[in-house]
């Protein structure tokens, strides 16, 4: 088994893969980002993760990892080593070339989930695309044919303006967005609740419509796909016209087929 870890700002993903005779996604755990979370912390949590899931830890044979937290990459590579002890990629470190082409002014600036997006759109055939990921931020990456990655859009996420808007107001409750699919009913909030619900959701449908028609406007890109990915990209999935396909786990799928073309034996 491999197992795929992406680290974003405010969550980290393990998920276990088989790679058999396709690379098939057995199970994956979620658990929030915090930096001062040692390998002795995280540990007993992933050894109960597997306990939970019926499945052997020591039958983990490779790990591969995308980071865009410094911090709490240490403490990964730590658990790691301090634990398990197996063949380890990390892109960026020792998975330093891509095989993609990065096509802006500084390639170093890229994260490495965008160009680990960008290599799994081009290995599942799905490129030349526009790939939206819901995450922390939201991000709006321009992928060639051949799986270059050619710039972006970074606007904020979902989460982080339902955060602000609570912080930022005296008398706004903290809410959780659900999806609205009859804008006829849903787009005049009748109670506060509602109004903020209304503001978020159709907010962001109308920002990623209204981004994904600016660059489509561009020639070049008028013919692009639209792939969704991240946690929040189901949520959106019936109110988003502009949406050709979804892949939930898309910077994971990545994070594995790059492992198995770099191994370190």
């Amino acid at each position: 088994m491999i197992l795929a870890i992406d680290c974003g700002n405010t969550n980290t993903v393990f998920a276990l893969y088989t790679t058999n005779k396709k690379i098939k996604q057995l199970v994956s755990w979620r658990i929030n980002n915090d930096s001062n979370r040692t390998a002795d912390l995280y540990y007993p949590w992933l050894l109960k993760m597997f306990e939970l899931s019926k499945l052997d830890i020591k039958n983990v044979t490779g790990v591969t990892i995308a980071s865009v937290v410094p911090g709490t990459l240490v403490n990964i590579k730590s658990l790691i080593k301090k634990y398990l002890n197996i063949t380890t990629l990390i892109v960026n470190e020792n998975i330093l070339d891509l095989g993609i082409k990065v096509n802006i002014e500084n390639p170093k600036e890229a994260g490495a989930d965008r160009l680990v997006n960008s290599y799994a759109a081009e290995k599942l055939k799905i490129s030349p695309a526009i790939i939206i990921d819901f995450g922390t931020a939201t991000t709006f990456d321009i992928v060639g044919k051949d799986g270059s990655y050619n710039g972006g859009i970074i606007a904020p996420g979902v989460n982080l303006s339902l955060e602000a808007l609570y912080l930022a107001t005296a008398n706004l409750p903290k809410i959780s967005l659900r999806p609205l699919i009859d804008k006829n009913t849903s787009i005049i909030g009748k109670n506060t609740i509602n109004a903020m619900e209304s503001g978020i959701f159709w907010g962001y449908v109308s920002m990623i419509e209204g981004l994904i028609e600016k660059i489509k406007s561009v020639n070049k890109y008028s013919n692009y796909k639209v792939v969704a990915t991240g946690g929040l990209s189901n949520l959106f999935k019936k109110s988003l016209k502009s949406i050709d396909i979804i892949v939930d786990d898309l910077t994971l799928f990545g994070l594995v087929t790059l492992y198995i073309n770099n191994k370190i034996n």
